[in-house]
């Protein structure tokens, strides 16, 4: 293949890396706003409510990535899938944009008063698979390649991914390696995401094949 890189922000749903948060508390209470039609598809989630903004029924919401990594799925998908302490609501957003920075706010059907939107603080924000958009040759959704293995060229098991770094020039996967490192703690590999380095992703086989050393 001639290249390999990260899907860019317009078309990329990202790492979906989940970040905890102390601000976020769940609400026992069960909130009801317009719901669509309950869906079988497999759902990623992307963030969580943290609270509401202003007094006509926003929330505000924390994104699991940030919006060069993918956070800007809330911002592009219609359908979302709230869960919270075994509850399920599927419903539609209306409005949705960047605030501040670091979080995005966003209005639901049906969900015009602050009350309403306070009982959904600490749900947790899931968006369809079948949402994404299709990829360019060469290009990877984040949360595809968390938990795929890796081996050498010559069919040497290294580990499994766990997640992705992205620095300024490419994204780097993080591998756990079955095996400890000379201080007894759990190994780890960088390797970068580049054609130099990953010569094959074979969702089939859920592997990536690597041009890398055995050797920590």
């Amino acid at each position: 293949m001639d290249k390999l890189k990260t899907a860019p922000m317009d078309a990329s749903f990202g790492t979906f890396v989940r970040k905890p948060s102390k601000r976020v508390t769940s609400d026992q209470s069960s909130p009801t706003v317009a719901v669509t039609s309950n869906a079988t598809d497999e759902w990623v989630e992307v963030g969580v409510v943290g609270g509401v903004y202003g007094v006509h029924g926003w929330l505000k919401i924390y994104p699991h990535a940030q919006a060069s990594q993918g956070g800007g799925a809330l911002l592009h998908v219609k359908r979302w899938q709230l869960t919270n302490d075994g509850q399920t609501q599927n419903v539609t957003v209306s409005h949705a944009k960047l605030h501040g920075g670091d979080h995005v706010v966003a209005q639901l059907v049906g969900c015009t008063d602050r009350d309403e939107a306070e009982a959904f603080k600490g749900w947790h924000i899931s968006v369809s698979r079948t949402d994404f958009p299709a990829l360019a040759a060469d290009e990877y959704y984040w949360v595809d390649l968390i938990g795929l293995d890796v081996v050498t060229e010559t069919g040497i098991a290294l580990g499994q991914v766990i997640g992705l770094l992205e620095s300024s020039a490419h994204a780097i996967l993080r591998i756990a390696d079955s095996k400890l490192d000379k201080k007894g703690a759990q190994a780890e590999r960088l390797i970068p995401f580049v054609a130099a380095h990953v010569t094959d992703v074979d969702f089939g086989k859920r592997q990536i094949v690597v041009n890398w050393e055995e050797e920590i």
